[in-house]
């Protein structure tokens, strides 16, 4: 498996936490961001090829946190998978179909994760 630089935001300590490790244990580099706004610096300072991230945080909603690095890196941008457990909610759903990024709905299964990761690295990033 090719090595892929990943950012997982989340303000859940606990998942976050989970989340790197199993991205690590698959041989991928990961970082971590506490909220969207630590996000955005992180994708300020290193380029990423997926960024994981929970649709509601404090400071940066994922949406936003999508918007800036989409604007940021228009001709080459990373990709994303949301993860919430309002994913049901209007104004979500409707984020969600627009940009056409899987959503991960909490709590979700861990082998489910690995396997959305991997076929979202797999597709073309302009896509």
């Amino acid at each position: 498996m090719a090595r892929h630089r990943i950012l997982v935001v989340d303000d859940e300590d606990n998942l976050r936490d989970v989340l790197v490790e199993v991205l690590k244990r698959d041989g991928h580099e990961v970082a971590s961001a506490v909220d969207g706004a630590d996000g955005l610096r992180q994708t300020e300072q290193h380029r990423y090829d997926l960024v994981v991230t929970d649709l509601r945080m404090p400071n940066l909603e994922g949406p936003d946190l999508y918007r800036a690095v989409r604007q940021r890196y228009a001709d080459d941008p990373p990709r994303f998978i949301f993860m919430s457990a309002n994913t049901g909610i209007e104004e979500y759903a409707a984020f969600l179909s627009e940009t056409g990024a899987p959503a991960l709905e909490k709590p979700f299964n861990l082998a489910d994760m690995r396997q959305v990761v991997l076929q979202v690295l797999a597709q073309d990033r302009r896509a």
